[in-house]
């Protein structure tokens, strides 16, 4: 627990060194232009099923497919798309961007045309810019075409009724559907499905069950308050807030940042079709039901507490295995495959939190991980096994995806 809380280093304005990326100036990335017209996509917006998590891949993908079809660098994701000589890799970005946005966001095709009238607007020479809007179409259009049956299928589910007229909790089973997307790396749902939970008469149990009694409740816990803040900075926030620090850097070409950006998002959306399969195959109670009925778990070395309460909101779905540790896991090994030890310290100074420095893909995995035990919502055991799911993911990503060509 100490070697993570060391992480966070508190420095005032005057002495905080800064990261690599702000060395280098302004990042006006094309990549990154589009991150708010993804993240608000309406998902009802259309009967065709994209969440949002699906399309900020498929967006990425897509922009990487258009890239590459201009740098000629990499193996593609879908079929190979022929670029005229001279084309503009940053106008073909912003078109397939566009085209997958526009395809399923409707209700956003006026901001989605102004970003894409205003990327275009800096490519100045128009053959350039020609061709990089049409490389940049079929781009879209190929990764539309290629995951037009992985929607998800059905809606997520409600509890069933224990008894005619009885009442049931009236929530729906957040990510049941997703757990029958279709994913991007994985060549089936479970294919890395996490083993069995621990038993409840073993000692692995009774030690994580103590462990988060003491450290996740709401009140008399034995929290440091660097320790409350990593619980609250990452139980309000994606684990892919540290990517947009990882673009732009000097040296680095805007096909390989368009790769890397794709191998995430990739990696991300299927952490959440694995883990959410593994949570309702195994269906696991969470610390809150668990230790407020800590007398009936047939574990003697347990102490039950009728009225225990997690420090934060506990998530309405399965506890087994940990969501947050699957998909940082996922998106950190892509971070440490790209970057290895040549990686920035990644610094996070955002309001209403303290100063974060990563200076390893490593130390920012344990964090996330270890929110989750601090926030009152995780076994350690499934922060563990999260952890190595993600971590074969993102593994996978990068072993299956975009090889660079001739190899």
């Amino acid at each position: 627990m100490q070697r993570i809380v060391a992480q966070l280093f508190l420095f005032s304005a005057s002495v905080l060194p800064l990261p690599a990326l702000a060395q280098s100036g302004v990042v006006d990335n094309v990549l990154l232009r589009w991150v708010e017209q993804h993240d608000t996509c309406d998902q009802n917006t259309t009967g065709d099923g994209a969440t949002p998590r699906d399309l900020r891949a498929m967006v990425y993908v897509a922009m990487f497919e258009a890239v590459n079809a201009v740098a000629g660098t990499y193996q593609p994701f879908a079929a190979k798309i022929m670029a005229a000589p001279g084309s503009s890799s940053e106008a073909a970005a912003a078109q397939a961007a566009h085209g997958v946005i526009a395809n399923y966001c409707p209700k956003q095709r006026t901001a989605a045309d102004a970003v894409l009238a205003s990327s275009l607007a800096l490519v100045r020479e128009s053959a350039a810019r020609a061709g990089g809007v049409a490389v940049g179409r079929k781009a879209a259009a190929a990764i539309i075409a290629v995951r037009a049956n992985a929607k998800t299928t059905g809606l997520d589910g409600v509890y069933p009724a224990a008894a005619v007229g009885v009442y049931v909790p009236t929530a729906t089973q957040i990510g049941d559907a997703w757990s029958r997307s279709a994913p991007w790396v994985l060549r089936t749902n479970s294919e890395l499905r996490s083993p069995a939970p621990p038993s409840l008469s073993s000692e692995i149990w009774s030690r994580d069950y103590e462990e988060v009694r003491r450290m996740g409740a709401k009140s008399g816990s034995s929290r440091t308050e660097p320790q409350s803040d990593i619980a609250q900075f990452w139980g309000t926030r994606s684990v892919r807030v540290v990517l947009r620090q990882l673009v732009g850097l000097p040296g680095r070409s805007l096909v390989d940042d368009a790769r890397f950006l794709a191998l995430a998002e990739m990696a991300w959306a299927d952490a959440y079709v694995s883990l959410f399969d593994a949570k309702y195959a195994w269906n696991f109670w969470r610390p809150v039901t668990a230790i407020r009925g800590g007398a009936i778990d047939g574990n003697d070395r347990t102490v039950p507490d009728a009225e225990w309460a997690p420090f934060l909101e506990t998530p309405m779905h399965p506890e087994y295995p940990c969501g947050h540790c699957v998909s940082s896991a996922a998106v950190g090994t892509v971070i440490r495959a790209e970057f290895g030890d040549r990686m920035p310290t990644i610094v996070l100074d955002l309001p209403g939190a303290l100063l974060r420095r990563y200076p390893t893909a490593a130390s920012y995995m344990d964090e996330v991980s270890e929110s989750r035990l601090l926030a009152g919502a995780h076994y350690r055991f499934s922060m563990d096994a999260g952890k190595e799911m993600g971590v074969l993911i993102g593994e996978l990503a990068v072993e299956r995806h975009f090889r660079p060509v001739g190899r």
